[in-house]
């Protein structure tokens, strides 16, 4: 039956493209709801070949969700309108490409080529993801407020359903996803944001109100998950990301505003207080003692295979008897041969013993690529009404970071997404910053009389053809800075708030 889907599928693709190229007002509605909001119902909506559903892996089978259709059936609309495909338009998608490479190694010498194709088939589409979010961002000219109309929907959606299994008895809740880590990982961003935009609301105040809304719907998912290792890091991020909101153009408002969070916070501490701290009391040794056990496997395969590694997605193999890293497994009470022990609680460890130590240095400069392009952003816009983005992301990128050296849910489907959709924002807002910069420059040189003519012309921006709001709207503070300036004092044409 699953093949007959897929096949159905496949053949409506071409329809799904003619589509979105007839009516191009389609393009934002398909990416709401085909690609970001439908990433909280990936399983329902997968079709999962070869699955393997018992093996202990980053990966079970070859996965093919709507979300991964929808993104390659925006990805090919764009490549259609605007004639040139983006497969690596910055630094950050040429790492990524880079690790993809460096993987293979390790996929050709695995155990099983079947489970590494599972992880290789993943990443794949984790890039046609990112290809397709930014090439809707560069079609429509920024507009970013239909990645954070979908992130305040996924928060409230979950947040019922939060209230849902809590009143079935269900003492940790997970929401919709495999499991209450994967939950907290996956709204820490959103929470993040939505806290440096209530710092930085829209012109006149708009949307703060609706913004403190999300972040304390967000942060109570978080919370509510009972994850340890969760709580601390979202607390460091949301710390981070109000330094940052309140430090720079700090003002008297944002002094109130801040009493405002504390407040927020202290409420729902004073709820959280008690579960939490029978969390941490009452957490079993035998969950540390696992962590280490599995750490230690890691470092003796890395040891072993520095440079490819055991194999891509071969972990859950090589823990497990015949192999010799089997003597890390679990001695748990009832343990037979036939048990299989699980995954190292940490991704940089995970990637190096599967993948070796050149995956290894390379995730980390991917992942530092774009720390960096958030700090720089900070100065970059920092008299933009877009700054909120870099300072939510900022805190966000670092707590998502630190909570991965204590779980490897981040190589989670959805999870991964997320991380995609937020580094293809990451990316547009960098080099749309860049053209501004560029032409600045240009006209600065040829015409200097005419510079500021030049950079209002651009910040002007007019809209895409039938499509969304344009970023930019001048300001008196900078030039470039004026052009990364949403247009907030009209509606989009799409009728989509910008939140």
């Amino acid at each position: 039956m699953k093949y007959l889907v897929f096949s159905f599928a496949m053949l409506c693709l071409p329809v799904g493209v003619f589509l979105l190229l007839l009516e191009r007002r389609l393009l934002r509605w398909t990416l709401f709801f085909g690609v970001l909001v439908s990433v909280a119902f990936f399983d329902a909506t997968a079709v999962n070949f070869f699955s393997n559903e018992a093996y202990r892996g980053t990966s079970r089978g070859m996965e093919v969700s709507l979300v991964y259709l929808m993104a390659l059936v925006l990805l090919i609309a764009f490549v259609v309108l605007r004639g040139q495909l983006y497969l690596a338009p910055d630094g950050g998608s040429r790492l990524y490409s880079l690790y993809l490479l460096l993987c293979l190694p390790s996929f050709f010498q695995a155990e099983s080529r079947l489970f590494g194709w599972f992880e290789m088939w993943k990443m794949l589409m984790m890039l046609v993801v990112f290809l397709a979010v930014y090439g809707y961002l560069v079609y429509s000219r920024g507009d970013f407020s239909v990645v954070l109309n979908a992130a305040a929907v996924l928060a409230i959606v979950h947040l019922l359903v939060i209230f849902g299994q809590h009143f079935h008895g269900d003492y940790q809740v997970r929401g919709l996803f495999p499991h209450r880590n994967s939950m907290a990982m996956f709204m820490t961003l959103p929470a993040t944001l939505f806290l440096a935009r209530y710092f930085n609301p829209a012109p006149g105040g708009r949307g703060g109100r609706l913004a403190l809304l999300v972040f304390a719907v967000a942060a109570f998912s978080v919370f509510r998950s009972l994850s340890r290792g969760s709580a601390v890091c979202f607390t460091i991020g949301a710390l981070f990301t109000v330094l940052c909101s309140v430090c720079v153009n700090f003002t008297p408002r944002k002094a109130g505003l801040l009493w405002v969070v504390a407040v927020v916070a202290a409420a729902g501490m004073l709820y959280m207080l008690p579960k939490l701290y029978q969390r941490f009391e009452s957490a079993s040794e035998a969950s540390w003692a696992a962590r280490v056990r599995l750490g230690k496997a890691a470092i003796n395969m890395i040891r072993d295979e520095p440079l490819s590694g055991v194999g891509l997605n071969n972990w859950g193999i090589k823990i497990n008897p015949p192999y010799q890293y089997s003597q890390f497994r679990d001695e748990r009470p009832g343990a037979t041969e036939d048990w299989k022990d699980g995954l190292v609680e940490t991704i940089y460890l995970l990637v190096a013993a599967e993948c070796g130590i050149p995956c290894l240095v390379v995730l980390l400069a991917w992942f530092g690529y774009y720390l960096v392009v958030c700090v720089l952003l900070l100065w970059r816009l920092r008299h933009s009404q877009l700054y909120f983005i870099p300072a939510g992301l900022l805190g966000g990128l670092l707590a998502v970071f630190a909570q991965s050296f204590l779980e490897w849910v981040l190589k989670q489907q959805m999870n991964f997404i997320w991380l995609m959709v937020f580094f293809a924002v990451l990316s547009y807002l960098n080099r749309h910053w860049r053209e501004l910069l560029a032409q600045e420059r240009a006209t600065d040189q040829s015409v200097p009389g005419e510079a500021s003519k030049s950079v209002a012309e651009a910040s002007a921006m007019p809209e895409a053809e039938d499509s969304v709001k344009p970023l930019a709207e001048a300001s008196a503070m900078s030039k470039v800075e004026a052009s990364l300036t949403p247009v907030a004092d009209e509606p989009a044409k799409t009728g989509e708030p910008y939140v």
